[in-house]
């Protein structure tokens, strides 16, 4: 899943016009960059949420094909991170789910990191690493989500969260209910019912915030 339903407030104004998808990076929109990293993993099933000029994406991909099978989910109410993925439920179930933010640039292995998800079987397996932040994620020795970073953290288990991650379908089936809400709220509601988060460090990999307009012309 791409989530692309953000109204792209920091890259005003190129996105008064136009959707955050579908602002241009090197040449080609952010959704088709967010589409080929899927595919480079062996993703051909891919439904991309939208909100914000949410007609032009429809536009876009019945104009534009790719080697995947695409849909494009409209929500009339922007519904977050959390009620995004919720939302989409039907088109997830029935395995192990990549999800990724429409203005991620990295060239982090995806494969790699849904081969940890796998073998380590946690409810969700969340992309983080050592980088400068202002939120960031708390995690156990072993790279269990523990929660948001306090003033008592422990500096060397705090970590940025890269906006990519692996997800089981049990996920979907925790009774969370519908409309708006956060992810990592959702994933630490879940962790308090004892089910388990965890990190996978992308290490040294580059990781780029394109919904910052300094980097996405840079």
């Amino acid at each position: 899943m791409i989530l692309a339903a953000g109204f792209g407030t920091r890259l005003r104004p190129l996105t008064d016009t136009k959707p955050k998808a579908l602002v241009s990076y090197k040449g080609k929109p952010l959704v088709v960059h967010q589409i080929r990293r899927l595919m480079s993993a062996g993703i051909t099933e891919i439904v991309i949420n939208a909100h914000h000029f949410s007609e032009q994406v429809v536009e876009f991909f019945m104009q534009n094909r790719f080697d995947a099978d695409i849909s494009v989910i409209v929500e009339n109410e922007i519904l977050g991170t959390g009620g995004g993925i919720l939302n989409a439920s039907d088109h997830l179930r029935g395995s192990d789910f990549a999800v990724v933010n429409v203005d991620v640039e990295t060239d982090m292995n995806l494969s790699d990191m849904i081969i940890e998800h796998r073998s380590r079987k946690p409810l969700a397996t969340l992309a983080v690493q050592k980088r400068r932040s202002g939120r960031y994620l708390e995690f156990s020795p072993e790279m269990k989500l523990m929660r948001r970073a306090a003033d008592d953290s422990a500096k060397d288990r705090l970590f940025a969260f890269n906006g990519i991650h692996v997800v089981s379908d049990e996920f979907l089936s925790l009774g969370f209910g519908s409309g708006f809400s956060d992810i990592l709220d959702l994933y630490f509601r879940a962790i308090e019912s004892g089910k388990t988060i965890t990190g996978y460090d992308a290490g040294e990999c580059s990781f780029r915030d394109l919904g910052k307009t300094e980097n996405l012309l840079s």
